[in-house]
């Protein structure tokens, strides 16, 4: 389950972040006998792991499945619903994007789409986007300006009958005209956007974002209409699976691949062994037991394991609207009584190093920004919470703290057959006991984890991966951003006032060296707030069949899915 915190809304991962590609084959795997290699979780930024191969030494044809970690509830990754990164996966196969990326995250105007894409000017902020005369969309329609308006129009927050995951950067654009022709759009920006690069990935047609009852339900079932070297093919709701096709329209590369079928599994667990019998060819095995993972798939011939530096960390989210959470002391205690870095050692331990906490809500370990702003938060010390909470009355009643007759009893919820999540969960109801702070854990299906309980506010601690972007700041201010009247992906309604004007700030920075002193002052202010709690960033560790070129493990690349297949 995913969802990333990516250019505009941020996207997440559940309890696992799987990440899967599946064959055709179906044949049995075979056991090597060898052993794992040795684990590293200190990969070097902007250096992926993709078994780069020209497309003359790619086959043509074949197929294979790509197992998700659960199914999409929305294809419209800009509605709340849908911004999970398996979705993005099936996305960015069929719907265009401005911008492809590097490993370490620097865009390149992805000329299949835009011949150019410009900014003329910084005051105000001015982007011409110059659209490929050649792209169409799957029903027969060019692009244009009007999607980019269209997608602008939604997005602006200005009609909250649109349930956007989140408005940043699309709030800043005044207006989308057409310039030259149909295929020019000028953007022009109320104020300095300093990401602006993040927006409109991915593009979708005007008809998506016209109305509010198509941008929320249209694609809920899938898409309707596409733009890229495969489009839309078919699926089968009992197998949990959609498959898209090449789409012979497509004026670019044609795709290598006949198809790619997503296929959801239940738990990281089935999804393993499918790999280990060839029946998966691609996984990402960065969560729910990682290590244990790797060492099972060494085990098995033609699998691969590809590895990059991490792009993603899991956190502890808290719910503010809860009677007992609603009390920033009381969050600030539980924040001393869970012993992250014993976390971090359980679950990042045996891939190599010596790994630590994650101590920044914005910029991750490798970028060059980060910071440690977390204070007196940075370090377990019961004792500490002990004090806090004995300061705001409450009194310590055998094991537990209890005021007012009731018991300082938590539940976090976590999603089913999720080991890493499980992992957590239970070092956190060990060492907050030692705090006197009773954590139960609640168990839920992890199809239903996001859409029925976190995007509904229905927990009072969760855990889930967010995804690191090349765009931190401007990925962030969806999550930290207080606005009661429209929570976003701020799904435990923390934050304040102070946290808002920060992001601001550094979000209309016109320089990156006071975007990021901007965004460590509202880090700072985040920690006070406790509300999210960091605990490690994960490396990025895939199992691949070996004889899959063109995809691994990206850093902070993007796919170019035409290009993808196997070695001829």
């Amino acid at each position: 389950m995913s969802r990333m915190k990516r250019f505009v809304a941020a996207a997440a991962v559940a309890g696992v972040g799987v990440a899967l590609l599946a064959a055709c084959s179906s044949s049995g795997g075979k056991k090597s006998g060898g052993s794992a290699p040795p684990p590293t979780n200190a990969a070097a930024n902007g250096v992926n792991d993709m078994a780069t191969t020209a497309r003359s030494g790619v086959k043509q044809g074949g197929t294979f499945v790509w197992g998700l970690s659960q199914t999409i509830p929305n294809f419209n990754y800009n509605e709340l619903d849908g911004t999970l990164q398996d979705n993005v996966y099936v996305l960015n196969a069929i719907e265009p994007q401005p911008f492809h990326f590097n490993a370490a995250g620097v865009p390149s105007v992805e000329s299949d789409y835009f011949t150019s894409i410009t900014k003329t000017s910084d005051s105000p902020l001015t982007i011409d986007y110059k659209i490929n005369p050649k792209a169409k969309w799957s029903d027969g329609s060019a692009l244009s300006y009007q999607d980019l308006a269209a997608e602008a129009a939604a997005c602006n927050g200005k009609n909250t009958a649109f349930k956007v995951a989140g408005t940043q950067g699309y709030d800043q654009i005044q207006d989308v005209k057409q310039g030259a022709n149909a295929q020019e759009a000028i953007v022009t920006f109320t104020k300095p956007y300093a990401d602006w690069q993040s927006l409109f990935s991915p593009l979708f047609p005007h008809t998506l974002d016209d109305t509010p009852a198509a941008f929320n339900k249209a694609w809920a079932d899938h898409p309707l209409v596409t733009s890229g070297p495969f489009k839309w093919g078919s699926q089968d709701k009992t197998a949990q699976s959609y498959t898209v096709v090449r789409d012979p329209s497509w004026w670019g590369n044609q795709a290598k691949l006949d198809s790619i079928t997503f296929k959801a599994y239940d738990s990281p667990s089935a999804a393993v062994q499918a790999m280990g019998s060839h029946q998966v060819d691609y996984y990402d095995i960065s969560g729910g037991g990682a290590y244990q993972n790797m060492q099972a798939l060494h085990g098995y011939t033609g699998v691969a394991i590809r590895q990059a530096g991490g792009s993603n960390y899991r956190q502890f989210t808290f719910n503010t609207k809860d009677a007992i959470l609603s009390d920033p002391q009381v969050r600030q205690a539980v924040f001393l009584g869970i012993d992250r870095a014993r976390i971090t050692t359980l679950l990042m331990g045996n891939l190599g190093g010596t790994p630590t906490p994650l101590n920044n809500h914005i910029f991750l370990k490798n970028q060059a920004a980060y910071k440690e702003e977390c204070g007196d938060l940075c370090t377990y010390n019961p004792a500490k919470a002990k004090q806090i909470l004995e300061a705001d009355g409450w009194k310590l009643n055998g094991t537990y703290y209890q005021k007012g007759g009731k018991t300082l009893s938590l539940a976090i919820t976590i999603p089913a057959d999720t080991p890493n999540a499980n992992q957590e969960s239970e070092t956190a109801q060990a060492t907050l006991k030692a705090a006197g702070i009773q954590l139960t854990l609640n168990t839920v299906p992890s199809n239903d984890f996001f859409d029925k309980y976190i995007n509904v506010g229905k927990f009072q601690i969760t855990t889930f991966t967010w995804l690191g972007t090349p765009f931190p700041v401007g990925g962030s201010v969806s999550i930290y951003k207080y606005d009661p009247s429209n929570i976003g992906q701020n799904y435990g309604s923390g934050g304040n006032t102070t946290i808002n004007t920060l992001l601001a700030q550094s979000i209309q920075s016109t320089t990156p060296a006071q975007e990021n002193d901007l965004a460590n002052q509202a880090d700072a202010e985040i920690w006070k707030n406790a509300a999210w709690l960091p605990l490690y960033q994960r490396p990025q560790i895939f199992g691949v069949n070996d004889k899959l070129v063109n995809l691994g493990a990206p850093g902070f690349a993007d796919y170019h899915y035409e290009d993808i297949g196997f070695k001829a």
